[in-house]
């Protein structure tokens, strides 16, 4: 990744983390899709845990993620599922952030890491109190 790219990509994660943090974390539906997206993906890649998943991705399988999230996002976009496309781009970000070298980046990187992985254990908490047996 050129210093370039690397100085665009923290440009838009920094921009990402302050709405996170104005108001983007008191949105319930977006969280719970981003919790889904990386539950999805971390099933795919068998892992426990979404920086499980990032650990082993290859550059190739990065790419080929962030082609996938580009295309689905702008479909989401299209259909006006604004938090569905709002997930796949904290996710997008995250990836595409694994690359870099920048400490600044890599920072911006885990903080949606965190995030990610947040949202991803509330949701498998919450599929499973919805599939657990009544008592």
């Amino acid at each position: 990744m050129t210093p370039e790219t690397q100085t665009i990509l923290l440009s838009k994660i920094t921009a990402v983390l302050e709405d996170l943090r104005r108001e983007g974390m008191e949105n319930g539906e977006a969280m719970f899709v981003l919790g889904s997206a990386a539950a999805r993906l971390v099933d795919m890649g068998k892992r426990e845990t979404w920086r499980d998943l990032k650990a082993v991705l290859t550059p190739a399988d990065v790419l080929q993620l962030l082609q996938e999230i580009d295309t689905e996002g702008n479909r989401m976009l299209d259909e006006d599922k604004v938090n569905f496309a709002y997930a796949l781009q904290v996710v997008g970000m995250s990836l595409a952030a694994s690359g870099g070298d920048n400490p600044q980046l890599l920072q911006g990187a885990s903080l949606l890491d965190d995030l990610i992985e947040t949202t991803h254990t509330n949701y498998r908490n919450y599929v499973q109190t919805r599939t657990a047996p009544p008592n």
